[in-house]
């Protein structure tokens, strides 16, 4: 959830991350989880701006991520209608 939230073309700050996904952590824990994500490459930290942004690596991620959902959907959805004809 943090991944897609800080998926905005500004980035976000730690404040508006935690807002936007909801989180009830304190705000220390958040920076490490962020941190973590930072090591990992999966999120960039803009120091002159103050905000956080996802890398490449996560925008292809959650793009092939939605895509499966969506394929799961369809599948989901025909396999409904079959059982409905028989």
């Amino acid at each position: 959830m943090i991944l897609q939230t800080a998926n905005v073309s500004g980035g976000l700050t730690l404040a508006k991350i935690g807002e936007k996904a909801n989180l009830i952590t304190p705000s220390q824990q958040l920076k490490e989880y962020l941190s973590s994500l930072e090591k990992n490459g999966l999120i960039a930290f803009q120091k002159g701006e103050q905000v956080y942004r996802t890398t490449y690596k996560v925008m292809h991620f959650l793009q092939t991520y939605n895509h499966i959902i969506e394929l799961i959907a369809n599948v989901e959805e025909e396999y409904a209608s079959r059982c409905r004809t028989v």
